[in-house]
């Protein structure tokens, strides 16, 4: 019986991993944001960020240039084309409650991300996969 339990267990793990590919924990590579005035770029190591992707919520945390600058996290959900994630914590009280749908693909090690708001592009970032 005890057998049976573990190998339904790690089967269930598996058939999950494979249903979600962004299970696990990941590293920012680099970002494209929209500002007032235009449009500004980020690249690691300058601008560091850690995101964890549990199967239920997602968690962040970044630094620029070694200085803590941001940290939030909350459920999320996820379809074949869009990751919505929904901040229900952190320290950007603007995103507090705030639900945002980012179009997603993987592309090996690399998941790409973009968020369109009103048909304007608002922030396009790549993450690197460091665990499952």
């Amino acid at each position: 019986m005890k057998k049976e339990s573990i190998l339904l267990v790690i089967l269930l793990y598996c058939t999950q991993s494979e249903a979600n590919p962004l299970l696990g924990t990941w590293q920012f590579v680099e970002g494209k944001y929209a500002t007032q005035s235009g449009y500004v770029s980020a690249k690691a190591p300058s601008l560091s960020s850690v995101k964890v992707i549990s199967p239920t919520h997602f968690s962040y945390i970044t630094q620029k240039d070694g200085a803590f600058l941001y940290a939030g996290g909350g459920p999320y959900k996820l379809d074949d084309k869009y990751f919505y994630e929904t901040f229900a914590y952190g320290n950007v009280p603007s995103l507090q409650g705030k639900t945002m749908a980012f179009n997603y693909k993987i592309e090996g090690q690399l998941w790409h991300h973009t968020l369109h708001e009103n048909g304007k592009l608002v922030e396009a970032e790549i993450w690197e996969r460091v665990s499952n």
